[in-house]
């Protein structure tokens, strides 16, 4: 019998993980400063773009990841502690609210798009990058269910409707929070999913090392 109290925590899990790596709130700034001078729909417009492809993003992952693993002969071990070392090293670098445009070299910088901003540089790879994809991924293995499958849905749901009201409002929520209210946010999603990829690499570890668990 499928004991939706755990489908419903795993879900929530699903989405403080994926809201935290993806941190939308982080990215405002780099947001603002590439729409400089457009229009308000040009920039509802942006938003919208950015959120469909994260969002594709994430059901391709959730779809397709454990067949990727699958055909290279990954283990979601060892992938787990992998894709865990990779979100661990983001977190740290959002818990010093580094800039996220750290995320783009110079010349990508310079060959930026207006028409297609909203795709490349912002959904991919400032929001949709290696650690949003490896979270989705390791999490594809627990799609066993119609239960789960709906969970992942609402959720993918969920956040493209946050990444774009988010873009949308850009400048006022920007306005609001300012510089050190931003940092601040930050800082906090990158300590949850601080958490978050220590528990990951552990699950990893113990899966490979079994015997580990029996020394606790």
């Amino acid at each position: 019998m499928m004991n939706y109290t755990f489908v419903f925590e795993d879900t929530l899990k699903l989405f403080i993980s994926l809201l935290s790596i993806l941190n939308p709130l982080g990215i405002i700034p780099i947001f603002i400063t590439l729409t400089i001078g457009f229009s308000e729909d040009k920039v509802k417009s942006i938003a919208t773009s950015c959120s469909v492809t994260v969002s594709i993003t994430l059901v391709v992952s959730l779809v397709l990841g454990k067949g990727i693993l699958d055909f290279f002969g990954i283990s979601l071990a060892s992938f787990s502690i992998g894709g865990g070392i990779l979100i661990f090293s983001m977190a740290m670098q959002m818990v010093s609210a580094r800039m996220a445009s750290q995320k783009l070299n110079e010349k990508e910088k310079h060959e930026l798009n207006p028409s297609e901003i909203g795709i490349v540089p912002l959904a991919i790879p400032l929001l949709a990058g290696p650690g949003t994809i490896s979270q989705a991924i390791i999490y594809s293995n627990k799609l066993t269910s119609p239960a789960y499958w709906l969970g992942s849905a609402i959720t993918v749901l969920i956040i493209g409707i946050l990444i774009k009201f988010t873009f949308q409002y850009s400048r006022f929520i920007g306005k609001k929070l300012g510089t050190i209210g931003l940092n601040v946010m930050t800082r906090i999603m990158g300590l949850i999913i601080l958490s978050l990829s220590i528990e990951i690499i552990a699950s990893g570890v113990l899966e490979i090392l079994p015997g580990l668990g029996r020394l606790r």
